[in-house]
């Protein structure tokens, strides 16, 4: 398994026993400051042009909106790549790792770029896209393990808001001037533009990326793992079960069969497969924990580094207080968000380009400085000091939605009211993403963090799952007020889970 060098003295890097010369290392370029900002400008890069230009490209290239509809299913990895986090933990370095994937995307954004100029071309583009989903989401895997691995829990509450900025930026880009570069150049032009930028990001990180862990097994070791015998068999075995469902429709009578029975439950069959599959991997969980005992003496006798990545972490102190805290903390702003803008559109009247400028401009630099401020006081004082007054900013200031749809109803409410509030809860939210963060990574394995902090980002997508089936629902029947409430007190399930934490220091 790949170690961490030694404990730097600095509070903010790794370091080897070298100190001075691993200091020269980290100034300049090599600083924090930048690569921080660079690796996660890169992690968020490759998800943006997926999740944003794939329905965009498919459409241009003139899909049914069923094909459209199937783009959702590239957020897929996203969800699963919890799976193959222990294999970045035991094999290689996660430098390496970020390297070598970083190398894969750059080939891949090449390829989707020349793929874009044929219609005739819709399946090779699906697959291409979706590959890039798959090593987007071990870039991801990578990125988080290299940020654990090479800074301390002071550097890794310092700069969580520089990766949160970055990652922000990077989505920014791709909206932004990638999709106007495209509408002018075309796709082929705008996507070998994205490859270019992605291939001197790969330059820079090859230079600048300090050398943070002892290499473990080669990746040759990985794939004589993966060519096992049982491996090939379970692969060979779900290939055929695709490949008869597909020739033969064998499976369709159960499917239909499932269907019918959602209809008996119109918010589950709103549910998509990667809601299906989050929810999915919270009930593994919970029935691995009731089975703990008995699972953790089959993993000792097959010295399984994989299987052990997964149960060393159920092992952990009040592990189930951990899963409902990161399973419930986004409860109340995820059943916010989903109902925002159409709060504000059909009830105050707000424009798009109002709701634009107020949301996405002066709201996200809200949430910038929010994530900056309580990363730097969280490494100056703590995170004890600080998660009650950050949740708690995070949290309560849902009820101020609940005002302006008092006041709105008063006719009470200008512009500039409305942007207060959303700059406002903008500033909770970023305080509340630090303490969040920090928390997860609290939370990880130092011999597993790159598996640990894959599965429980993958949780963090539960109660936005929960929320998008269920709000639309209960702001029909509660009406808006009413519901702003309702996300408040969805909040207080996991903040009375706060005092019994472990890793709060």
């Amino acid at each position: 398994m790949s170690a961490p060098l030694a404990a730097c003295g600095s509070g903010l890097f790794v370091d080897s026993s070298q100190d001075s010369e691993q200091k020269k290392r980290f100034r300049g370029l090599s600083s924090p400051h930048i690569w921080v900002s660079t690796t996660y400008f890169g992690e968020g890069f490759p998800y943006s042009i997926v999740n944003n230009l794939a329905e965009i490209l498919f459409k241009e290239m003139g899909a049914s909106l069923q094909a459209i509809g199937l783009t959702a299913l590239f957020h897929l990895p996203w969800n699963l790549k919890f799976l193959w986090g222990p294999f970045l933990d035991h094999y290689e370095t996660k430098r390496r790792w970020l390297l070598g994937v970083e190398v894969a995307l750059t080939i891949c954004l090449v390829a989707l770029a020349f793929f874009a100029c044929g219609r005739q071309l819709l399946g090779i583009i699906a697959a291409s896209f979706f590959v890039l989903a798959l090593l987007s989401a071990t870039h991801d895997i990578a990125v988080d393990g290299f940020y654990l691995e090479g800074l301390d829990s002071a550097g890794q509450s310092k700069f969580v808001g520089y990766r949160a900025m970055a990652y922000k930026v990077s989505s920014l880009v791709v909206r932004g001037p990638l999709i106007i570069l495209i509408g002018w150049v075309g796709w082929t032009g705008g996507l070998l533009t994205a490859a270019g930028l992605f291939f001197f990001l790969t330059l820079l990180h090859w230079k600048i990326l300090p050398d943070v862990e002892r290499p473990g097994p080669s990746v040759t070791a990985l794939l004589r793992e993966i060519l096992r015998p049982r491996v090939l068999v379970f692969g060979t075995v779900v290939a055929g079960l695709v490949l008869l469902q597909r020739k033969t429709k064998f499976f369709d009578p159960c499917i239909e069969a499932l269907r019918g029975a959602l209809q008996h439950a119109p918010a589950l069959s709103q549910l998509s497969v990667p809601g299906w599959i989050t929810l999915g991997l919270l009930g593994a969980l919970l029935v691995t924990l009731a089975l703990l005992g008995p699972i953790k003496r089959r993993v000792a006798t097959s010295n399984s580094h994989y299987a052990t990545a997964f149960i060393d972490f159920l092992a952990r102190p009040r592990v189930g207080v951990v899963l409902a805290f990161v399973v419930l903390f986004r409860a109340g702003e995820s059943f916010l968000q989903k109902m925002k803008w159409p709060f504000l559109r059909d009830e105050l009247g707000l424009s798009l380009e109002q709701y634009g400028f107020a949301n996405g401009t002066l709201g996200v630099i809200a949430s910038f400085a929010g994530t900056f401020l309580g990363g730097w006081l969280i490494a100056r004082h703590g995170l004890k000091k600080w998660i009650w007054p950050f949740v708690l900013a995070q949290n309560t200031l849902n009820l101020l939605y609940a005002w302006l749809a008092w006041a709105g109803k008063q006719g009470a409410v200008g512009l500039g009211s409305i942007t207060a509030v959303i700059m406002t809860e903008h500033l909770g939210e970023g305080l509340g993403t630090a303490v969040f963060m920090v928390y997860l990574m609290r939370s990880c394995d130092p011999a597993h963090k790159a598996a640990h902090m894959a599965l429980l980002t993958a949780l963090m997508s539960v109660s936005f799952t929960i929320a998008g089936v269920a709000s639309g629902f209960l702001a029909s029947w509660l009406g808006f007020c009413p519901y702003f409430i309702f996300t408040f007190l969805a909040t207080l399930p996991g903040m009375a889970l706060i005092h019994y934490l472990p890793h709060r220091q």
